[in-house]
């Protein structure tokens, strides 16, 4: 494994190559033409219709959208599709972001925690529009606009760390088991479905909380939740859990990486 602190501070210091390959990616993809933005946004909104159709039509008491509670549960689910947009982006990019980059891999001495880092970029440059368009839904379901709002950007921030890690640790498995990349969709949708984005924290029974504390993003989206539905600071034990999966993930994912980098070029 290279010394730690010495590539950390060359990552660092090449972090303007990553955010400038991040936009590039984007640009590749379209998602930085305004058809691009348009679907990037669109694509999460029919998946929330598609879910509010279940929780409240068919699962539901029958409500309509025109209906105040359930145009928050809208509201709410386009908010958790929104947020979780991110690490799902992130782990997506990242999975494939070495073997995905041969060339960058074989042909560079940059550090190649750049490529990770540069697809969570990636998937952050993509949520902003989407928190912007989400606005719209908060008011129009007459949710609260409050100074507890305020705590989106440190969400976004643990969540993006959060993502970092996790992007580090696909990146580095993907090139040893690449069918990790067919599989992860799946596993993204099941993951989804363990995290509080459809659904409310508090529908979580008791028995069942501690799901959401071996979930590395569970707690977020709980205080995600809390602040921008119920308009109050977030609960201690969830900011606790919150913090420890900011240190815990990314720690593991760096490790990892480091210890195995020296085979990508050779696995590739």
């Amino acid at each position: 494994m290279p010394p730690l602190r010495p590539y950390l501070v060359d990552t660092f210091t090449h972090l303007r190559f990553a955010h400038e390959k991040a936009k590039l990616d984007l640009r590749a993809s379209h998602k930085n033409t305004w058809f691009g933005r348009i679907w990037n946004i669109l694509n999460p909104l029919l998946l929330a219709l598609v879910y509010w159709l279940l929780v409240v039509v068919i699962f539901g008491s029958g409500g309509s959208i025109f209906d105040l509670a359930g145009l928050r549960v809208l509201a709410q689910i386009v908010a958790g599709l929104f947020l979780f947009s991110l690490p799902s982006a992130a782990l997506s990019l990242g999975a494939r972001s070495i073997i995905g980059g041969g060339s960058f891999v074989l042909n560079t001495r940059l550090p190649r925690m750049i490529l990770p880092i540069a697809a969570v970029d990636s998937a952050l440059l993509t949520l902003w529009p989407s928190l912007a368009v989400y606005l719209l839904f908060h008011a129009a379901a007459e949710f609260p606009f409050s100074i507890q709002m305020l705590w989106v950007l440190p969400i976004v921030t643990v969540l993006t760390i959060i993502s970092i890690g996790l992007s580090m640790i696909a990146a580095t498995l993907t090139v040893f088991f690449r069918d990790i990349a067919s599989f992860l969709p799946y596993l993204l949708r099941i993951w989804m479905y363990l995290t509080p984005v459809i659904f409310t924290y508090d529908r979580i029974p008791d028995s069942l909380q501690w799901g959401i504390y071996l979930n590395p993003i569970g707690c977020i989206f709980s205080i995600w939740q809390q602040v921008l539905f119920e308009a109050r600071f977030p609960d201690t034990h969830f900011l606790i859990i919150s913090l420890f999966w900011t240190f815990f993930t990314p720690i593991v994912g760096i490790l990892l990486f480091l210890r195995k980098e020296r085979e990508f070029a050779v696995r590739i």
